[in-house]
């Protein structure tokens, strides 16, 4: 994926994050923190913290790194343009992303109550590139988790890239509203973080039962307006 100048901070560093091929490896050993291998809203940092209930202040961008998912193709549904992969016969399909190291149980819950609605987990290899001690630079193939369509495609879209296009995405109003509500949670403690604890339990409720994946983010989106109006009465009081 292309580093662009308009990119947040946080994903700039995950862009251009390589890890030392020690840190893979006691990412890939540690107990109970499998990888998993994301390619949609979750390779934005801020995003990802906001879903897994993580503190907006741990830099999280230090365990994410570029990775290239071998055998799927990168779709998308028609009338949302939500992101989904599926299995391909062509050996040189590929769909570009990011591995995240380090979720605890809970964090990896977070996701599958995100994902489980609309796709299966599944065991995958990714490729990723390491530094060795002299600081050079080698490729690595490892096992990943990911969230896989594994339906009929009826209603899905080839995209027709390797790598899902964030800009826009960026530049509406959720990912505003999710970065205002993480701000707002920062700034007023440990209430303001309960509160935005809470929106996050919500969405992922209503995601996981909904079908529609344009549904699911339109709610969440509710959800995070409506918590923001909340906190600015407070504010006015």
């Amino acid at each position: 994926m292309e580093l662009k100048p308009w990119y947040p901070r946080d994903f700039g560093h995950v862009l251009s994050n390589t890890l030392s091929e020690e840190e893979v490896t006691i990412g890939l050993n540690r107990p109970g923190c499998s990888p998993r291998f994301v390619y949609g809203i979750l390779m934005l940092p801020t995003i990802l913290k906001y879903y897994i209930d993580m503190d907006p202040a741990v830099n999280i961008h230090k365990n994410m790194i570029q990775a290239t998912l071998t055998g799927y193709k990168l779709h998308q549904f028609a009338e949302s343009g939500t992101p989904v992969i599926t299995p391909s016969s062509d050996p040189q399909a590929t769909v570009k992303g990011v591995l995240i190291f380090g979720l605890n149980e809970h964090q990896r819950n977070s996701i599958y109550e995100l994902e489980a609605g609309l796709m299966n987990l599944v065991n995958v290899q990714v490729e990723i590139s390491q530094k060795d001690t002299r600081n050079l630079r080698s490729r690595r193939v490892v096992e990943a988790g990911a969230f896989a369509w594994q339906g009929p495609k009826e209603g899905l879209t080839p995209m027709g890239t390797t790598t899902w296009p964030v800009d826009e995405f960026l530049a509406g109003p959720f990912y505003e509203n999710i970065v205002h509500a993480q701000q707002r949670a920062s700034m007023g403690g440990s209430a303001e973080s309960e509160s935005t604890s809470r929106v996050v339990r919500l969405s992922q409720r209503q995601g996981s039962m909904s079908s529609s994946p344009s549904r699911r983010f339109e709610s969440s989106l509710d959800s995070i307006k409506e918590e923001i109006e909340v906190m600015n009465i407070h504010d006015d009081i």
